[in-house]
């Protein structure tokens, strides 16, 4: 309780908020209660002091955002999904039907902003370029655990952080994003990071793994044998990702609410079965 005390008095103080919504505010209290219950003991007081005042924010310039709240439809969908399975295509499906954002590579733009590089912007990155390039980027922390440049990787200023400062920065961006609501949060170990999150739906896409090398090889460039060798390294690292950043096993199932196989369940279908679980799941 002690580490959102502060959040908690600023939406009780606040005479706009008062004024506008003050039915919501014992709704806020909860929020940042279950918060505090679910997030890291590292995660200090001055994130919770700028989560309250994102929902601040929000409460009083979107309307919608302040009925979903007062109704407690307030919720977030995550999209963990194997390289090659069509996983971020079906989450944007999913996005497109319930009028949602779809976050994916914003999330390290953001990580890197938190760490003082803000000139890194890597939204545009193409999907098949990009997850290789994140993990490539975790392959470093992984071998050195000490100070990585993070600034210089991508031509910017210098700027040295360690593994736990990523890490922080990491849990702190994808929760900021989830909290900001109608968001679909596509990997980064958002599945583990927000678990125990309020109306959460966590989902993982998969696939054989001959049809994700044929994807993979399609997309890249690669003959079949390079994408074959690619992706099996690939798959490795996404395990050591999650193990360091949440202690998890990403092959768990019960870190998530449903898995689809793409080969068997078309993209169209899959985003459907996806909302119609939300719905359920947020009207419970």
């Amino acid at each position: 309780m002690e580490r959102i005390q502060e959040a908690v008095e600023l939406i009780y103080e606040d005479e706009s908020l008062a004024e506008c919504c003050e039915e919501a505010l014992p709704r806020v209290e909860k929020f940042l209660l279950d918060l505090n219950r679910t997030l890291p003991d590292w995660i200090d007081g001055d994130f919770f002091v700028e989560l309250a005042n994102r929902i601040r924010v929000n409460l009083l310039s979107n309307p919608s955002y302040k009925e979903k709240f007062l109704e407690g439809n307030m919720g977030v969908i995550t999209v963990t999904y194997e390289l090659g399975s069509g996983g971020l295509e079906i989450a944007k499906k999913v996005a497109e039907k319930l009028d949602y954002r779809v976050v994916f590579s914003e999330i390290l733009t953001e990580v890197a902003k938190r760490l003082g590089v803000p000139e890194w912007k890597i939204e545009n990155f193409e999907e098949f370029k990009y997850v290789p390039s994140k993990l490539s980027l975790f392959d470093l922390f992984q071998l050195e655990k000490d100070l990585i440049d993070f600034g210089a990787l991508f031509g910017g200023k210098k700027k040295e952080v360690t593994f736990e400062e990523f890490r922080e920065a990491l849990v702190k961006a994808v929760t900021a994003f989830a909290v900001s609501n109608n968001v679909v949060i596509v990997g980064h170990g958002a599945a583990c990071i927000l678990q125990e999150y309020p109306n959460s739906l966590h989902i993982k896409v998969e696939a054989p793994f001959e049809d994700r090398v044929k994807a993979f090889s399609e997309n890249t460039g690669r003959s079949f044998e390079e994408a074959e060798r690619e992706l099996r390294k690939i798959d490795d690292k996404e395990v050591l990702f999650y193990k360091d950043i949440c202690g998890e096993d990403i092959n768990r199932i019960d870190l998530f609410h449903m898995k689809i196989n793409s080969s068997k369940v078309p993209a169209e279908s899959a985003s459907e079965i996806v909302v119609n679980a939300f719905k359920l799941l947020i009207e419970a």
